[in-house]
């Protein structure tokens, strides 16, 4: 079944919509969840959340990519969990983004996810670097992975991944200054 089928499903109101966004993307999202909080129950929460967000969000939303809505609905969600469970403290993966955010004059959690100009300009940025580094910056940024993880999953050493990270930090801050971002 298509993106646009479920979609099709959740407009109709037809329950079926969740079994089959579950099935499509519920593995992505479970990840997504559990790569934030560390926590298979709370990332299972996040998941059933999400899933009842999506019901109550479609319609009147119409999403482009309900792969990227679901993923950026459950995401928010673990981010929630994380911090009420650390209340005060946050996390190295937050301080590391926020301070290319900060840089750009934008709040993280609010502005931005939700600007689409700057979404736009991200997705252009990614999709000027190689797959590996593209690969890498949504595993750290977007999924929460830790650099160890990602050196399992690309086979690249832990020191390099970090020195790419900050290289690609760098060029990130650079391209919003020359996009028009306040940096």
């Amino acid at each position: 079944m298509t993106e646009r089928d479920i979609i099709t499903l959740f407009f109709a109101r037809d329950e079926r919509a969740v079994e089959e966004f579950r099935r499509a993307f519920g593995k992505l999202c479970l990840g997504i969840a559990l790569s934030i909080t560390g926590d298979e129950g709370t990332a299972e929460e996040c998941l059933n959340d999400a899933c009842l967000r999506l019901w109550n969000a479609i319609p009147p939303e119409n999403p482009r990519s309900l792969k990227a809505f679901g993923a950026k609905i459950t995401r928010n969600l673990a981010l929630g969990r994380l911090e009420k469970e650390r209340a005060a403290k946050r996390s190295a993966v937050l301080e590391e983004f926020d301070e290319t955010a900060e840089r750009a004059n934008v709040s993280f959690e609010e502005d931005f996810i939700e600007s689409e100009a700057l979404a736009q300009a991200i997705d252009r940025f990614l999709a000027s670097r190689s797959k590996i580094e593209a690969a890498v910056f949504v595993r750290r940024y977007f999924s929460g992975e830790s650099a160890k993880e990602i050196s399992r999953a690309t086979g690249l050493g832990e020191v390099k991944i970090s020195r790419m990270l900050k290289k690609l930090r760098t060029a990130l801050a650079a391209a919003l200054a020359k996009g028009g971002f306040e940096v």
